[in-house]
């Protein structure tokens, strides 16, 4: 079983695949939790209905089926409500959405969602954050306790997740990307996760990084993410069009993954940390990747 934790609908088959399509293919179970909305500062609104609707028309290309899929509110362990999707055929994967406010690429957030964000969270300058949908209100260590949650619930043998913010190799990438890593990173460090079976997918930067999938590979990915792709507004387009967008056409042709035990950890300040200085891990180094 493979549980994942992403900020955003796309991020997981943008980063995480063709691992987790190989995983799919080979019989195993998937565990996805979105962190965020996805909602670009719209809220709870038709944008994110269509993202929602796009992530399982991903994973429909990746089983190969198109049956329906029934969603249903899921508690976790530590109290925590989710909704959570899955294929009535297939139960051996599952989409949960924990909607929290999309922080956007500044990490600073939007009117309609109060400029409250990950981002902002880990830094102190919130004490919690909102969910959009249930109104359940999260600290950073409730948050922290819910991604360890959602894993053990699981059963997950092993974890996937972008890579948290203070890896060196994250530098550019969208905050709440290395939020979604640094809540791992912290589950780890606080006991509640094996750092054995969590590997960080590096983001936005990984464009710069060698091209590592063959022809057959990116196909696939492409398939994939297209069927997304048709229900996002924002990146529709037609099928060979995708390739030629600067750093989505670079991220579908790659995938890079690095184990917890290579990003090394380093002294915080509480003040970074959102009042759990313990939780919150400090800078890292990614060995070969300064």
């Amino acid at each position: 079983m493979i549980a994942g934790i992403w900020a955003h609908y796309d991020d997981d088959l943008l980063f995480g695949v063709p691992t987790i399509d190989r995983a799919i293919l080979a019989g195993h179970g998937i565990r996805q939790l979105f962190l965020t909305a996805s909602d670009a500062g719209s809220g709870m609104s038709s944008y994110v209905d269509g993202r929602e609707t796009g992530i399982r028309a991903a994973y429909d290309v990746m089983r190969g089926s198109s049956t329906p899929w029934s969603d249903r509110r899921t508690v976790l362990s530590n109290g925590v409500a989710v909704t959570t999707t899955s294929p009535d055929d297939d139960p051996r994967i599952s989409l949960s959405f924990l909607r929290l406010p999309d922080g956007g690429l500044t990490g600073r957030g939007w009117y309609a969602t109060e400029y409250r964000t990950i981002t902002k969270l880990f830094d102190g300058e919130v004490s919690s954050l909102t969910t959009l949908d249930t109104g359940q209100d999260l600290t950073v260590a409730r948050l922290i306790t819910t991604v360890a949650a959602f894993v053990t619930d699981a059963g997950a043998g092993e974890v996937l997740t972008t890579l948290p913010d203070f890896a060196p190799a994250s530098e550019g990438d969208h905050p709440d990307h290395g939020g979604a890593g640094r809540l791992v990173a912290a589950a780890v460090d606080a006991g509640l996760l094996d750092g054995a079976s969590v590997r960080y997918a590096v983001g936005y930067p990984g464009r710069t990084w060698p091209a590592n999938l063959d022809d057959e590979a990116v196909a696939r990915k492409l398939s994939v993410f297209a069927a997304y792709g048709a229900h996002d507004e924002v990146v529709r387009r037609d099928l060979e069009a995708y390739l030629a967008i600067p750093g989505l056409g670079d991220w579908l042709q790659r995938e890079h993954l690095i184990d917890d035990h290579d990003i090394a950890r380093a002294p915080r300040s509480s003040a970074h940390a959102g009042g759990d200085a313990e939780a919150a891990p400090g800078r890292a180094r990614v060995p070969g990747h300064a």
